[in-house]
């Protein structure tokens, strides 16, 4: 025989706030299991374990809409697919908050040094070969090549290889992560860089020095015990690519 309770009991026995219990009901979270005579809510026992549930997806963050679709999902296999990336996304803002809580305690503020979360993106490779700092007309030519096909350009970088009077590098064109690309002539390749966080510095010295700030964006990630993922890019913007910053991918921190 099911146990019926008002709201107000209900409130008492789950110590979910009769506010909040309204607001899942406009949202069709969780409705009354019936009404009384006088028009009072009534609640039933067996929703105790369904509004607990409501309330603590609610706090790890997952949308109402989200909630309500598994709440009306009968395939159990779909709900346990469902939980399956509500955790990894908790856990991808578990390491961000990690990752966010290392920077502001080493006080990196002061050392020009900020941390950008990179959307996934396509990087069309090229090798290239010049002097420092004289790479803008390597970038203008297959930026035009680009702009022929039809592809939207939003970053460039350059990827230092070798050399010191002459470098070898690659430059690369960063799109969408849905553009559409088939082989692109002289290109020697096509990376999907996936989400990342970064450390960056920006630069804004001569390109002749741009060694040091290499070296200062290295020394920084040791000290701190940052754990890159690949190494440090040249990341351009501008029309006339006069913005710069030297981007480190980090995935992982050290512990401890």
């Amino acid at each position: 025989m099911k146990k019926y309770m008002t709201i107000q009991e209900f409130s008492e026995r789950t110590g979910i706030a009769k506010s909040t219990l309204r607001f899942y009901e406009t949202k069709n979270l969780l409705l009354p299991e019936e009404r009384s005579s006088n028009g009072y809510r009534v609640y039933a026992d067996s929703q105790i374990a369904t509004v607990k549930l409501i309330s603590t997806l609610r706090l790890a963050d997952v949308s109402i809409h989200e909630i309500q679709n598994y709440l009306h999902e009968q395939e159990e296999t779909t709900r346990k697919e469902m939980m399956k990336v509500w955790i990894q996304n908790m856990k991808q803002k578990r390491d961000l908050l990690d990752i966010s809580l290392r920077y502001l305690e080493s006080n990196s503020i002061r050392d020009d040094i900020y941390l950008i979360d990179k959307n996934d993106e396509k990087i069309i490779w090229y090798t290239a070969q010049s002097t420092t700092g004289k790479f803008g007309a390597h970038f203008e030519n297959r930026a035009n090549e680009l702009k022929q096909l039809n592809i939207s350009i939003k970053s460039y970088y350059l990827n230092y290889l070798s050399g010191q009077d002459v470098i070898k590098a690659q430059i690369g064109f960063g799109v969408p992560a849905d553009t559409k690309i088939n082989d692109i002539a002289n290109s020697d390749f096509i990376e999907h860089m996936p989400s990342c966080i970064c450390l960056a510095l920006p630069f804004k010295e001569q390109m002749s020095t741009i060694k040091d700030g290499y070296i200062k964006l290295l020394q920084y990630a040791l000290q701190h015990k940052w754990v890159p993922s690949r190494s440090i890019l040249e990341w351009y913007r501008g029309d006339d690519f006069t913005q710069l910053d030297l981007l480190l991918p980090v995935m992982q921190i050290e512990q401890g």
